[in-house]
Formats: structure tokens, C-alpha cells, sequence
């Protein structure tokens, strides 16, 4: 046996009537109430109360408060009556050109005279389109429309060389005479303006001559008592329009007379007083050439004074504009 320490300490032997710890180290502790699933959790009070209850005590209801009588319904507004209805009066509507069928405003009138004593007949073609075919002297077309802007305007022999070729500016709403007039090199176009002879009589219409003959000429144009209605009018000179009461006139074209001017003119021709005033020594020698025109109430005429005496091809051609 070893040799034991006094300083150790010996463990002393547990008494036999001591029992084991038991297992469950929870056994004898109450437990704690568990809430019912969906329950609401319990107090864990005492199983046995330490003071005798007192009495119960009744919590007062709340008074339930009255319902507030409703509110009487208001009565409705009458209805305020509609405004009626004002209709306006409607706007013209505005129409637009569609291309190939230009609108008045958009177009003007030319027709193409042919003035020319040179012999040939004549093509006039305006950008493209054949406005004149075989034309000879005295010969004109109709009007035709073009629209506002710059055309190019051909003329030629007949199956020939090109004699002229231009763009010329035609304008909107302007009606025009276009001359075809003889050059040392071909020919050439004036232009005559076939407006303004506005606010004409009841009963009258108007007249004027224009002189495409010859470089150089000049004339008067007189009527059978020799007074003068047009003096002094020069080679493509267009006189100033006249109103003429409706009726038959016969006039004479003679030489300019350098003394004769303007103011010597006849400002306004009536039929009544020029037929019936005779005049047996004012007749008019020598004239030129005479020509006729039947003027009707509301119509315009230009008498064009065309050709020359050595061509054989020398005359008045009246149009109506």
C-alpha cells in the first residue's frame, strides 16, 4: 500500500440512504398553462388564490351615443334652360386647282395673229403644242388658256427651219393678241393687251385700231365726213379705246397729216349724229384703204391696219376681243 499524505484529503463515503438525482431535472416544477391553438395566452396565476375575492364589480356600459336625425333633403335646383343653338352662316369653301385644270386665277388668254407678207405658211407652237398650222397671211387662232409664268413660243415654215424661238412672261387673268409681224432676218411677235374697255353705256361698245403693217408707216383713220376718229398712228402703235353707240360704220384710212394731233380727234362716236349729219364737201378722197364695222351693245373691236401697198397684201382685219 502506498504511503498516504496527511495534507490529502480523503473523500468521504456518500450515506446509503441517499437516492440518485433524478433524470428529469424539470420533476416537481409546475408547469406553465399553455394557450389553446388560436387562444389567447393565460396568466399563470396561482392554483389557489392568496386572498379571498372580493366581490364583483360591474364596469358601467358606455352609453351609446343617439343617431343624429338626418338632414332634410334639399330640394333640386331647377333646371336652367339651354342656350339655343346659334347657327352661323356658312363660309363659301375654298377650292383647290387640281393639276391639268388650273383655276381661273391661274391662267390667262393668248390667241397668235399672223401678220406676215412673207410668203410661207406658218407653224406656231407654244411649249409644245401646236397653236397654228399652215397659217398665211390674215390668219388667226382662238384663245387659248396658259397659265401664269414663262412659256417658250416657236414659230416656223410649215415643215421649215425655226424662224423665231422665245420665253415670253404671260400673266394671270390678261387677255393677249399675239402679232406675227415681218423682220429683215424672219419674223417677230407684238404683243397687244386685249383689256380695258370697262363700264361701257347701255347701247355702246367700244373700238380702237392698231397698226402692224409696215416699219415707217403712219395713219389717220377718218370717217365718211372726214372728221377724224384716230390720228397719227404710227407702225405697232394700239390707239386708246372709244365708245361707239351701236350701229354701222364705214372708215377711211388715209396718210398722217403732221398737222393734225389728238386734240382734233372725235372723243366719242354716235351713230345718230354722224348718220345724220351730211356733209356733201367732207368727203374723203384718196383714201387708202376703207373698212366696215357693226358695232353691237356691250362688244369691243380692234381693227388692225396689216400688209403694205407693193405686196398686194394690204387690208383692215376687224376682230372682236
Amino acid at each position: 500500500m502506498p504511503e498516504m499524505n496527511p495534507n490529502t484529503a480523503v473523500p468521504e463515503t456518500a450515506p446509503e440512504n441517499l437516492t440518485d438525482w433524478p433524470e428529469d431535472d424539470l420533476a416537481g416544477i409546475p408547469e406553465t398553462p399553455i394557450a389553446p391553438p388560436d387562444g389567447q395566452p393565460v396568466y399563470p396565476g396561482p392554483s389557489e388564490p392568496s386572498e379571498p375575492s372580493g366581490p364583483s364589480e360591474s364596469i358601467p356600459s358606455i352609453p351609446i351615443i343617439p343617431s343624429v336625425p338626418s338632414m332634410p333633403s334639399v330640394p333640386s335646383m331647377p333646371s336652367v334652360p339651354s342656350t339655343p343653338s346659334v347657327s352661323w352662316p356658312g363660309f363659301p369653301g375654298i377650292s383647290i386647282p387640281t393639276p391639268g385644270t388650273p383655276s381661273i386665277t391661274y391662267y390667262g388668254q393668248v390667241r397668235f395673229f399672223n401678220a406676215s407678207t412673207n410668203g410661207v405658211s406658218l407653224d406656231v407652237v407654244l411649249d409644245g403644242r401646236r397653236i397654228l398650222s399652215g397659217s398665211t397671211f390674215a390668219t388667226v387662232s382662238t384663245y387659248v388658256r396658259v397659265t401664269d409664268g414663262f412659256h417658250t413660243v416657236i414659230i416656223r415654215q410649215t415643215n421649215g427651219p425655226v424662224l423665231y424661238q422665245q420665253t415670253l412672261a404671260f400673266i394671270a387673268g390678261e387677255k393677249v393678241t399675239m402679232v406675227i409681224l415681218d423682220t429683215a432676218g424672219g419674223v417677230a411677235l407684238s404683243r397687244v393687251s386685249d383689256m380695258g374697255c370697262t363700264n361701257v353705256p347701255a347701247g355702246y361698245g367700244c373700238i380702237r385700231v392698231a397698226n402692224m403693217s409696215y416699219s415707217g408707216s403712219s395713219y389717220d383713220v377718218r370717217l365718211f365726213n372726214n372728221q377724224i376718229v384716230f390720228a397719227g398712228v404710227s407702225y405697232r402703235e394700239v390707239t386708246t379705246f372709244k365708245q361707239a353707240s351701236a350701229g354701222n360704220y364705214t372708215f377711211f384710212v388715209t396718210g398722217s397729216q403732221a398737222n393734225i394731233s389728238s386734240f382734233g380727234e372725235i372723243p366719242v362716236l354716235v351713230f345718230t349724229i354722224i348718220s345724220g349729219s351730211p356733209c356733201p364737201g367732207c368727203t374723203v378722197n384718196n383714201p387708202l384703204l376703207t373698212y366696215s364695222v357693226r358695232v353691237q351693245p356691250g362688244n369691243v373691236y380692234t381693227s388692225y391696219i396689216i400688209g403694205n401697198p407693193w405686196s398686194n397684201l394690204f387690208q383692215v382685219f376687224t376682230m372682236e376681243d
